[in-house]
């Protein structure tokens, strides 16, 4: 029988399902001397049919050294590897065919079937993977069990299940400072005291809602904030503000009637920034109310939130993490980094919303910061 009969009858024997005659007509065309891919593609899947895959790993590496990117011949060595318990080389191999295979609905049923395989052996490796690791740093008390904790955060974003996120402020950004989403109260020295407040304050704000036309839009119908103005909330009441200071100016009129409230505020490092802050308000979502994702205009500050009507559902998400809002549980966060909120119950979500500096600026460059915004605001730019 010639070479060219070999390799004819060996393929016609594969497709037939014959294994055993496949393997033995491939491989006697292979030594003496037929140097074709399709051959050695040909014996690697006969000899994985037959449970030979040392057999099957050598006559697909033999593929592979020409076309090393073969998605379809990656797989057989995926396989290949596996069952000879070399599965961290085969998990590798299935995901690069993962990677380089067309897209699915571009290929027949029994390709299909090939790649969903693969796709099925990448996702037990990842989670092989992930219990490993997880195993081995869990006895170190480093997580809360929420998520909130920077190895914790580590882990996730290593595990695709977070991306990361970092302070692109609108208008001003100050180098250097951490990519820290949510700040815990108990890093401040002054937290306590004004949360200790948080009764009288409620009374207050239930005070003024009962004149609520002194609530307004949040985001001015003719708002020239870039970060805002967008919005599909500008101009409405469904996000809406009682303001205490606004761009750096106290209200005097609704100051007035929350004496409270605005001695309370004293306690906290709010910023000076001619133009832009201090700011302080009670800030209002109403039910079904979502603010789509933003960035805050500078990354010098931090923005509070202490909650004074907080039905249970409200969230608030800052980069990676959501956090809930709950009744004098004061939320401290950079809004420099990408943020939204959404209220999906059927009742008002109401805080207090006020700006602190950021606690890793020095006085010397709070000052800097003051000085450049008088600066900016007697020029007139934005």
């Amino acid at each position: 029988m010639s070479k060219s009969q070999w390799v004819r009858d060996g393929i016609q024997a594969l497709r037939a399902g014959d294994a055993a005659r496949a393997h033995a007509l491939l491989l006697q065309a292979v030594d003496s001397g037929v140097d074709d891919l399709n051959v050695f593609m040909g014996l690697a899947i006969a000899a994985r049919a037959l449970g030979r895959h040392e057999d099957s790993l050598a006559a697909i590496e033999r593929f592979l050294s020409r076309e090393p990117n073969d998605w379809r011949a990656l797989i057989v060595k995926a396989d290949a590897l596996a069952a000879g318990g070399k599965e961290r080389r085969a998990s590798a191999a299935y995901l690069k065919a993962v990677s380089a295979a067309p897209p699915e609905n571009q290929l027949p049923p029994d390709a299909r079937a090939d790649l969903h395989r693969a796709r099925q052996a990448c996702a037990a490796a990842a989670v092989r993977y992930e219990d490993y690791l997880r195993a081995h740093v869990s006895d170190l008390g480093l997580f809360d069990g929420k998520g909130h904790t920077r190895c914790e955060q580590a882990l996730d974003i290593l595990f695709g299940r977070k991306q990361i996120y970092l302070q692109q402020p609108e208008k001003f950004y100050f180098p250097e400072l951490p990519q820290v989403q949510f700040y815990e109260p108990a890093q401040f020295d002054w937290t306590q005291g004004l949360i200790a407040q948080t009764e009288a304050i409620r009374t207050e704000l239930e005070g003024v809602l009962t004149g609520a036309e002194r609530f307004e839009a949040y985001v001015p119908r003719d708002s020239s904030a870039p970060h805002l103005s967008s919005h599909a909330l500008a101009g409405n009441l469904d996000w809406s503000a009682y303001h205490l200071f606004k761009d750096g100016l106290i209200q005097e009129e609704n100051a007035r009637l929350c004496p409270k409230t605005m001695a309370a505020l004293k306690a906290a490092p709010t910023p000076s920034v001619p133009g832009k802050c201090p700011v302080a308000l009670f800030s209002r979502l109403k039910p079904g109310t979502r603010i789509p994702p933003h960035h805050g205009l500078m990354n010098s500050r931090l923005i509070c939130h202490l909650p004074l009507i907080a039905p249970e559902g409200c969230v608030l998400r800052v980069g990676n993490q959501e956090r809930v809002w709950r009744i004098g549980e004061m939320l401290i966060f950079d809004d420099s980094i990408e943020h939204e909120a959404y209220n999906p119950t059927s009742k008002d979500r109401t805080v207090l919303l006020f700006d602190i500096w950021r606690p890793e600026l020095s006085e010397d460059e709070r000052r800097f910061i003051s000085a450049l915004f008088e600066a900016i605001e007697d020029f007139g730019v934005f």
